[in-house]
C-alpha cells in the first residue's frame, strides 16, 4: 500500500513538474506582451463597450446584446476584468497569457490521453509557436483562447466518458463544449473533431458514437445560427438569409480553401513574416483551374484514407483531418466578415488547428530521432527548436506592444488598408497629423471603402480647422454605412465651419434615428454654443434632460451656459439663470461624487454669477486640487484664472 502511495505521489509530482515547465515556457516567451497597450479594435471589445464598462451591462451582454457577434461568455469576462483594472491593458494582457498558458498544459494532457508520442514537446512548441502571437498578445482575441480552454475541458470530457462510461463525465463535455462556443462559435466543428478522436483510439466509429454527438451537433447549429442572424442584423454580415449567405459563399471557399490550407501550413512550419493582416486576395471563382489547390487538398486526403490501415497513413489521416475540420469555419465556405475586406486568411484562425500539424510533426520528428540521432543529440535538438520558436514569439510579441509598432511591422510584410490606418491613427495621437493624413489617403487609395480611414481624416480635418474636408470625410463614412454617430461629428465639423443649415440637418438625422441617445442633443447644442447661438443651445440642453434627467454632462453642460451668460439664454432674467445654473450644477457635482474638477468648476462659475464669491473660492480651490491630482495641469490652469476674478469680486463670462 505504502509502494503504492508512494508511486501515486511520485506520478502526481511528475505532472506538476512538466505542467509547470509548460507555463514557465510560456511566460518567458510572452514576456513583451504583459506590458502591451490597446490594439485595433480592443476599443469595441472593452474601453469603449457600454455593455462592459457600466455596472448594469452583464444583462445587456446576455439577454440585450449589441455586438456584431454573440460571444457573451468572452464578455463577461471582461466586464469582471473591467470592475477589477477599468482601462489599464497590462491586466487583461496577464489574463489572456495566462489562459494560454493554461492551454497548453490541456493539450499536453489530451496528447497524453490520444498516445501521441512526445506529448509534451507538441505542447510545448504549440505554446511556444510564434503563430499564436496574435491570438495571445491581443486582448480582442480573449475570444480565442477563453474558447480553447473550454474546448480541451470538452475533449477531456468526451474521452474521460469513453473509458469510464459515467454520465457526469458526458455532461461535463457538453456543457464545456456550450460554454466554448458561447465564448467564441469558431468551434462549431468541435463535434465533428471528437468523432475523429473516437476513431483514432478505438480504430472504428460506430452508430453509438454518431447519437452521442447530437445534442453537440444541434449546439454547433443554433449557435452557429445565432452569429449568422447577429452579423447579419449589424448590418456587418450578408443581406440575404443564412441559406442565401453560405450557398453564395461555396465558390469562393472552393478556390479559397486549398490556398489558405497551404498558407497555414507554411506559416506552421516556416513562422516568419507573419502579420495582423494579410490583405483579400482575388479569387477568380469562374476560372476552373483555380479550384486546383483545393482539389490537391481532397486528394491527399482521399490517398491517406486509402492508405489508413499503415499506421503512417492512419496518423497523418487523423492530424489531417482534425486540422481541415478545426479551419473549415473559416476555409470560405461560411460567411465571415473579416474575409470581405480585411483578409482572407488570419493567424489567430488556426490558433486550434496549429494543433495537429505540430503534435504530428513531433512524433514523426521523434521517430527519426530514435533512428538517427543518439538520445542526447536528440533532446539537444528538441531544445534548439524551443529556443528558436520562443525567440521568434518573444520578438514578435514585442511588435504587439504598441499600435505604431504594430502597424509598422505588419506593412514591411503586407501592405494592406488596415495597417495603413492603424499607423495613420497612432502617428495622430503621436500630433503628427501631416504623416497620418498620408497614411489614411493611402489607405482609401488600396480600398475606397476604408470607413476608418474617412473617419480617421474627419477627425484630424475637424482638429485642424479644415471644416469642408472634414464634412465631406465623415458624409463619404456615412454613405458607406458608418455608424450614426458619425452624423453628430459631421454636424459639429458643419456647425463649425459656419454652415449652420447642412449642421441642423445632420443632428436632425441623428436625433431622428437615435430619439432617446443624449449625446446627439449635446453635440448640436455644443456646435450652437460655439457659434454664439445660445438660446437655440440652451433649447438643446433641456431637450437631452427632457431624455435622461440625470445625465451629469448634460447637468453640467446647460448650468455652464447659464453661469457664463445669465439673461442672454432667452429667459432674460440673469439672476433666474444664475440661480438655475447652480441647482443644475449641484446636481452635476453630485451625480460625479465630487469627482470632476471640470464641474466642480461650473459650480464655482454658478456661484460667482450668483454673487457668491467666499462660497465660489472655496469651491475653486477644490476644483484646482483636484485637477493638479489627476494630472490635468491644463484645466488646473484655466480654474486658477476663474479664482483670480472671483478673488477680485468678478464673475467669469466669457466673450
Amino acid at each position: 500500500m505504502r509502494d503504492r502511495q508512494t508511486d501515486r505521489g511520485g506520478i502526481l509530482d511528475s505532472v506538476a513538474a512538466h505542467a509547470a515547465g509548460l507555463v514557465a515556457l510560456v511566460l518567458v516567451a510572452y514576456l513583451p506582451a504583459f506590458g502591451g497597450g490597446w490594439l485595433w479594435d480592443d476599443d469595441i471589445l472593452i474601453t469603449a463597450n457600454p455593455l462592459v464598462t457600466e455596472a448594469r451591462g452583464l444583462w445587456g451582454i446576455w439577454f440585450n446584446n449589441t455586438s456584431p457577434d454573440y460571444f457573451p461568455v468572452t464578455l463577461t469576462a471582461c466586464w469582471i476584468e473591467y470592475r477589477l483594472w477599468a482601462d489599464w491593458a497590462p491586466g487583461y494582457h496577464a489574463v489572456n497569457i495566462a489562459w494560454h498558458a493554461a492551454n497548453t498544459v490541456l493539450v499536453w494532457q489530451i496528447l497524453v490521453r490520444l498516445g501521441v508520442p512526445g506529448a509534451w514537446l507538441a505542447a510545448a512548441v504549440w505554446g511556444v509557436h510564434p503563430v499564436t502571437v496574435t491570438s495571445v498578445a491581443w486582448v480582442a482575441e480573449r475570444k480565442n483562447t477563453l474558447s480553447m480552454f473550454f474546448g480541451c475541458l470538452s475533449v477531456l470530457g468526451w474521452m474521460s466518458y469513453e473509458d469510464s462510461g459515467e454520465r457526469r463525465f458526458y455532461g461535463w463535455s457538453f456543457l464545456s463544449f456550450v460554454v466554448a462556443l458561447l465564448a467564441k462559435t469558431s468551434l462549431v466543428t468541435l463535434p465533428l473533431i471528437l468523432l475523429v478522436l473516437s476513431w483514432w483510439r478505438r480504430g472504428r466509429m460506430t452508430q453509438v458514437d454518431l447519437l452521442r454527438t447530437i445534442p453537440f451537433l444541434l449546439a454547433s447549429l443554433v449557435l452557429g445560427l445565432v452569429t449568422l442572424w447577429y452579423q447579419m442584423s449589424h448590418g456587418s454580415g450578408p443581406s440575404s438569409g443564412p441559406l442565401a449567405a453560405i450557398l453564395a459563399s461555396l465558390p469562393r471557399g472552393g478556390v479559397l480553401a486549398g490556398r489558405a490550407v497551404g498558407f497555414y501550413l507554411w506559416k506552421d512550419f516556416w513562422p516568419t513574416k507573419l502579420a495582423m493582416v494579410y490583405g483579400v486576395w482575388p479569387l477568380e471563382t469562374s476560372r476552373p483551374a483555380a479550384y486546383l489547390p483545393t482539389l490537391v487538398v481532397a486528394a491527399v486526403i482521399a490517398g491517406l484514407w486509402w492508405q489508413r490501415k499503415k499506421p503512417w497513413a492512419r496518423a497523418g489521416l487523423f492530424a489531417a483531418t482534425v486540422f481541415l475540420l478545426a479551419l473549415l469555419p473559416i476555409l470560405g465556405f461560411l460567411p465571415a466578415t473579416f474575409m470581405k475586406s480585411h483578409g482572407s486568411v488570419a493567424d489567430h484562425w488556426q490558433y486550434v488547428a496549429l494543433v495537429a500539424p505540430v503534435a504530428l510533426a513531433v512524433a514523426v520528428g521523434l521517430k527519426g530521432r530514435d533512428r538517427w540521432l543518439p538520445g542526447w543529440a536528440g533532446r539537444m535538438v528538441a531544445a534548439a527548436a524551443l529556443i528558436l520558436l520562443g525567440t521568434l514569439t518573444f520578438r514578435h510579441a514585442a511588435t504587439h506592444r504598441t499600435p505604431k509598432a504594430l502597424w509598422t511591422q505588419n506593412l514591411a510584410v503586407a501592405d494592406v488598408w488596415d495597417a495603413r490606418v492603424g499607423l495613420g491613427r497612432a502617428l495622430s495621437e503621436e500630433g503628427n497629423n501631416a504623416a497620418a493624413i498620408v497614411e489614411l489617403k493611402r489607405a482609401i487609395e488600396l480600398y475606397p471603402a476604408a470607413t476608418p480611414a474617412w473617419i480617421g481624416l474627419g477627425v484630424i480635418y475637424t482638429g485642424e480647422k479644415r471644416y469642408d474636408e472634414a464634412v465631406h470625410a465623415y458624409q463619404v463614412a456615412i454613405d458607406q454605412g458608418g455608424g450614426d454617430d458619425l452624423l453628430q461629428a459631421a454636424g459639429l465639423a458643419a456647425a463649425l465651419g459656419g454652415d449652420l443649415a447642412r449642421a441642423e440637418a445632420f443632428f436632425a438625422r441623428g436625433a431622428a434615428k437615435r430619439p432617446s441617445d443624449v449625446g446627439v442633443r449635446l453635440d448640436g447644442a455644443l456646435a450652437l454654443e460655439k457659434l454664439g447661438r445660445h438660446r437655440e443651445a440652451a433649447a438643446r440642453y433641456r431637450e437631452a434632460l427632457a431624455i435622461d434627467q440625470t445625465d451629469p454632462d448634460a447637468l453640467n453642460a446647460l448650468a455652464y451656459l447659464l453661469a457664463c451668460h445669465p439673461g442672454g439664454t432667452g429667459s432674460g432674467d440673469a439672476e433666474a439663470d444664475a440661480s438655475e445654473a447652480v441647482a443644475l450644477a449641484r446636481r452635476a457635482c453630485t451625480a460625479a461624487d465630487d469627482g470632476d474638477p471640470s464641474f466642480l468648476d461650473t459650480l464655482a462659475t454658478a456661484l460667482a454669477a450668483q454673487g457668491d464669491y467666499p462660497a465660489a473660492l472655496e469651491v475653486a480651490d477644490r476644483a484646482v486640487t483636484l485637477a493638479e491630482e489627476v494630472g490635468d495641469a491644463a484645466l488646473a490652469a484655466e480654474i486658477r484664472g476663474h479664482r483670480e476674478l472671483f478673488r477680485s469680486g468678478r464673475p467669469f463670462l466669457p466673450e
